[in-house]
C-alpha cells in the first residue's frame, strides 16, 4: 500500500543540523578508510595477516563492550555521548600525522589507532541510531534514514576519490588528518541542537547493566522481526568482513590499481549509492519490507561477485570493480535504510540502545571472526578465493529473511 511520502524534514532545523553534523564526517572517515590500509600496506610493509589483524583488533574491544554501551546509552543523553565520541576520535586520528612528522609511526600505533576509531564509532552509531527518533516523528524514520543515506551516498562519490589524491599528494597520515577534523565539525553542530530527549525511563529497578543487557537480547530474538532481521544482518556482515582487510591489497598488490586510480573506483559505487537512497523510501512505501529486503539481497549478492572476477590487463580488472561498485553500493544502500528503518519501528525508545547493542555484538563478532579468517586463509590460498566464499555469503544470509511476517512494513 501507497502512503504519503515525507518532505517536512527541511523544515526540521535540528533534523538538519543533525544531517548537517553527518555530512562532512562522511567524507572524513572515508580518508580514515584507506588510508589506514594504505599506511599499513605500503608504508609499513603490512601481510594479509596483518590487515586482518588490523581490522579484527580494532574491532575486538567494541565487539565485547557492544551490549554494555547499548543499556548505557538508554540510561544517559545520547546526544552527550554522540559528541563525546566525535571528539575522543578526532584525537586518536590527529596522533598519525604527529607520529608521521617525527617519523615514528608504527603499525603498533596504526593498530591502537584503528582500535580506538572502530571503539567510539560503535558507541556513536548505537547513540545515533537511539537519537534519531528523538529528532523526528515516527512516521518520518524512512525519509530520515533514506536522507542520511544520501549523505553518505554522496561521501561515498566524493570521500575515495579526495582520499586518494590526498594519500598520493601528501601521504597518508597526513591525509587523516581531514577526518579528525571532519569529527570536530560534527561534534559542535550536534552541540547547537536544540529539541530536547525524551525523558529517560529507568523502570522500576535500579540501574543494572548486566540485567538490562539481557533485557536487550530477550526483547530482539523473541521478537518475530528483529529476530531473523538481526540474524540475516549479522551474516551479511560476516561474509562482507571477507573483503575489508583484503579489497585494497587484492587492488593494489594483485591487480597492480594505484592508489589514485583506487579511489575513483571506489568513489564510483557513490552513484549508485546516491540512486539507491533516492529510492529507499520510495520503494519501501510501496513494496512490503520482506519481499523488498530479500530481493534486494540477492542481487547484491549477483553484483558483488564481479569482485573476484576481476583481472587480467588493468583496464578489464579496472572495469569489474567498477561493476561491482556502480551496482552493489546502490543495492546495500536500500537494504540497510529499510533495515535501519524498519529496526527503529519495531522497537521501543527504552530498548533502542541496547537492541543497537545486539545487533552490533553480532554483526562486528562475527565480522571479526571473519576478518581473522580471511587475513590466515589468503596467506594460505590467495585471496580471490576467499573473496568468492564472501559473495556466495551474501546470497545464503537472505533465507534469514524467509521468517520475517509476509505484510510487515516500516
Amino acid at each position: 500500500m501507497t502512503r504519503p511520502r515525507g518532505g517536512r524534514l527541511w523544515n526540521n532545523p535540528d533534523f538538519l543540523r543533525l544531517w548537517a553534523a553527518q555530512s562532512l564526517s562522511a567524507i572524513g572517515t572515508r580518508f580514515t578508510r584507506e588510508g589506514l590500509p594504505i599506511i599499513a600496506a605500503l608504508s609499513l610493509g603490512a601481510t594479509a595477516m596483518d590487515l586482518g589483524l588490523l581490522i579484527a583488533l580494532s574491532a575486538l574491544p567494541g565487539v565485547l563492550l557492544s551490549p554494555f554501551v547499548g543499556a548505557w546509552i538508554d540510561r544517559t543523553r545520547r546526544r552527550r555521548v554522540l559528541i563525546m565520541a566525535d571528539l575522543v576520535r578526532a584525537t586518536a586520528l590527529a596522533s598519525l600525522p604527529m607520529a608521521a612528522w617525527y617519523h615514528t609511526i608504527t603499525i603498533g600505533q596504526v593498530m591502537g589507532v584503528a582500535t580506538i576509531v572502530a571503539l567510539f564509532s560503535m558507541i556513536f552509531q548505537t547513540a545515533d541510531n537511539a537519537y534519531l527518533p528523538s529528532v523526528i516523528e515516527q512516521d518520518q524514520l524512512l525519509e530520515g534514514n533514506a536522507k542520511l543515506a544520501t549523505t553518505d551516498a554522496v561521501a561515498e562519490v566524493v570521500g575515495p576519490a579526495a582520499a586518494g589524491v590526498a594519500i598520493q599528494l601528501f601521504t597518508a597520515p597526513f591525509a587523516v588528518l581531514f577526518d579528525a577534523l571532519s569529527y570536530l565539525w560534527s561534534a559542535a553542530l550536534l552541540a547547537s541542537i536544540r529539541r530536547p530527549e525524551k525523558p529517560i525511563e529507568t523502570g522500576e529497578h535500579a540501574p543494572n547493566l548486566w540485567r538490562e543487557m539481557a533485557e536487550g537480547l530477550r526483547f530482539v530474538f523473541s521478537h518475530p522481526v528483529l529476530r531473523p532481521l538481526t540474524l540475516c544482518f549479522s551474516t551479511l556482515m560476516f561474509f562482507l568482513s571477507f573483503f575489508a582487510p583484503l579489497y585494497v591489497l587484492y587492488a593494489v598488490r594483485d591487480l597492480g590499481i594505484p592508489p589514485g586510480i583506487l579511489g575513483f573506483v571506489i568513489a564510483l559505487g557513490g552513484f549508485s549509492a546516491i540512486i539507491g537512497a533516492r529510492l529507499a523510501a520510495w520503494a519501501g512505501e510501496r513494496v512490503s519490507s520482506r519481499k523488498l529486503l530479500i530481493g534486494v539481497l540477492l542481487a547484491y549478492g549477483i553484483v558483488t561477485s564481479f569482485i573476484p572476477l576481476a583481472q587480467g590487463p588493468l583496464w578489464l580488472a579496472v572495469g569489474l570493480l567498477c561493476l561491482g561498485q556502480l551496482c552493489g553500493d546502490g543495492l546495500y544502500v536500500v537494504f540497510h535504510t529499510n533495515a535501519a528503518a524498519l529496526r527503529q519501528t519495531m522497537t521501543p525508545d527504552a530498548l533502542r540502545g541496547r537492541e543497537g547493542g545486539v545487533v552490533h555484538l553480532l554483526s562486528s563478532g562475527l565480522g571479526l571472526i571473519a576478518a581473522l579468517l580471511a587475513g590466515s586463509m589468503a596467506d594460505l590460498v590467495g585471496i580471490r578465493p576467499i573473496l568468492w566464499i564472501g559473495a556466495f555469503g551474501v546470497f545464503a544470509s537472505s533465507l534469514w529473511l524467509l521468517a520475517i511476517p509476509r505484510n510487515v512494513t516500516t
